[in-house]
C-alpha cells in the first residue's frame, strides 16, 4: 500500500518558461519593461479556465484564462511563457509553507504583438 494517495493529486507535467524583464527608463523619464529574457524552464500544472472575448482599452480581445501551479524556483522571475504566449498575471500566491506558487493569469490569442 502506497504511503501517499495519488488520487486528485496535481501532476506537474506541462513545461513553461519563466522569464525576467528589467525596467527601462527612456530619455524622457518614462519607465517601461524591457525585452523578456528566459530564466528557467519548469514543469507545472496548467489548467485553462476560460476562453472569452473581453474589452481591453477600447478594443475587443480574445483572452484565455489560466491557473498555473509549480514548485517555487530559486531564481527571481516576473513573467511566464506558455505555448509561445506571454502570460500576464498579478502577484503569485505561495502555498504549502512557501514551497508551491499558484498563479491566475491570462494570455491574448488574437494580437501578434503580445506573443
Amino acid at each position: 500500500m502506497p504511503i501517499r494517495d495519488s488520487r486528485n493529486a496535481r501532476r506537474y507535467n506541462t513545461r513553461i518558461t519563466l522569464t525576467r524583464s528589467e525596467q527601462v527608463v527612456d530619455e524622457y523619464g518614462h519607465a517601461s519593461m524591457g525585452e523578456p529574457v528566459d530564466v528557467m524552464d519548469v514543469y507545472a500544472f496548467v489548467e485553462q479556465m476560460s476562453a472569452t472575448k473581453t474589452m481591453m482599452t477600447f478594443q475587443q480581445a480574445d483572452a484565455v484564462g489560466l491557473d498555473i501551479e509549480f514548485r517555487k524556483p530559486s531564481v527571481p522571475f516576473n513573467g511566464i511563457r506558455y505555448r509561445g504566449k506571454d502570460v500576464f498575471f498579478a502577484t503569485p500566491t505561495e502555498v504549502e509553507r512557501g514551497r508551491i506558487l499558484r498563479i491566475a493569469g491570462w494570455y491574448q490569442t488574437d494580437n501578434p504583438q503580445y506573443g
